[in-house]
């Protein structure tokens, strides 16, 4: 089944995100509800109302970082009919549960490629989240707006985005890591979004690195000639790959390289990510990519099932269980994207353009 896709209008930042919350009104509410009950009890809140009030201090931050990407945010949830910390919890849900009482760490995760291959660079990678959230994914469109370029985005109903390449071909990917240091700070998607308005990937990297973060995460953005990498924790980042690196590939999942990255963030034992980081690496070594279609054909690995790059654990009682929910993989030199919203393995990506083919 096709993934489905939503353009965002032209317009002021307030119009695009009341356009965007009235096009998926009941499915933002119930995403927000959903992921406003996980953060409760996966963070050990005491209630719903102090993950609101938690979300809601996350509001000024993103005002100062970005008042363009406050005012989508503010109107999506006027569209919605949802107050704005209700976005926050959507938008930023993995920061948000660590800072929770105990910092309980989920095994969920994204695997992330970065390649080499006769056909040009190649970068992709899963979107693993409790599979409860596989409904809402969808390719977003942002428009060219003030010389910035147009993005294509993988992303959520309510969701200003999570990874993507614009039209100037400079891709931003993600790993989730769990921070055992986390503070308020800039919403982690709309970074993403600030990040994708840059025209080459030094630029979009220099944003990210004198963002204010809040969590862990790992941020790999790349163009056609340079690759660069960031893990962060609420209080430190560190450079995981950088362009004088003679590299010809790059993998990534959701543990830490950086030592002192690692040093403020935990893996829970039941997590897969060393098993997914040795086979994707394995992998690569063994035989580098081909193109892109190879790259995704990787992606939809179940080698080691469960415990594979593709991956389903969610039951009837666990039904928030860690899947794989979706994907992006781009082709840097020619812009050729391919998406999926659901499992990678078997599956054809839809295609997409940036930039001119």
């Amino acid at each position: 089944m096709p993934i489905r896709t939503f353009e965002l209008p032209t317009g002021s930042p307030r119009e695009q995100g009341r356009a965007h919350g009235e096009a998926f009104r009941g499915e933002i509410a119930s995403l927000a509800e959903l992921r406003t009950y996980l953060t409760r009890t996966i963070g050990d809140f005491e209630s719903d109302a102090a993950v609101l009030e938690s979300a809601a201090e996350h509001l000024p931050v993103l005002e100062a970082f970005d008042a363009a990407l406050y005012q989508e945010l503010l109107g999506i949830a006027e569209g919605a009919g949802l107050a704005p910390e209700r976005l926050v919890v959507l938008n930023h849900y993995t920061d948000l549960r660590d800072l929770g009482r105990t910092q309980v760490a989920e095994p969920d995760g994204c695997s992330m490629l970065w390649s080499e291959s006769a056909e040009g660079p190649i970068v992709a990678q899963t979107w693993d989240m409790h599979a409860s959230a596989m409904p809402y994914v969808m390719m977003m469109r942002v428009p060219e707006s003030d010389g910035s370029p147009g993005a294509w985005m993988l992303s959520l109903t309510g969701c200003l985005g999570m990874a993507g390449v614009n039209d100037r071909r400079v891709a931003v990917l993600i790993n989730n890591l769990t921070s055992t240091d986390a503070v308020v700070g800039v919403v982690w998607s709309a970074l993403v979004r600030r990040a994708l308005r840059e025209g080459r990937a030094a630029s979009a990297y220099a944003t990210i690195d004198a963002a204010k973060v809040g969590s862990g995460h790992h941020y790999l953005v790349c163009d056609d000639n340079t690759a660069l990498a960031l893990e962060t924790s609420g209080t430190r980042k560190r450079q995981t790959l950088g362009s004088a690196e003679q590299r010809s590939h790059y993998v990534h999942t959701n543990h830490c390289i950086d030592a002192d990255i690692a040093a403020c963030s935990r893996v829970p034992e039941t997590s897969t990510t060393y098993a997914r980081f040795d086979w994707l690496a394995q992998s690569l070594e063994a035989k580098p990519v081909a193109g892109l279609d190879d790259a995704w054909e990787r992606l939809g690995s179940v080698e080691g099932y469960p415990r594979s790059v593709c991956t389903m654990t969610a039951t009837a009682e666990r039904p928030h269980g860690p899947a794989t929910c979706g994907a992006l993989a781009v082709n840097l030199k020619t812009g050729r994207v391919l998406g999926v919203a659901g499992l990678t393995n078997r599956v054809k990506g839809d295609v997409f353009q940036v930039g001119r083919g």
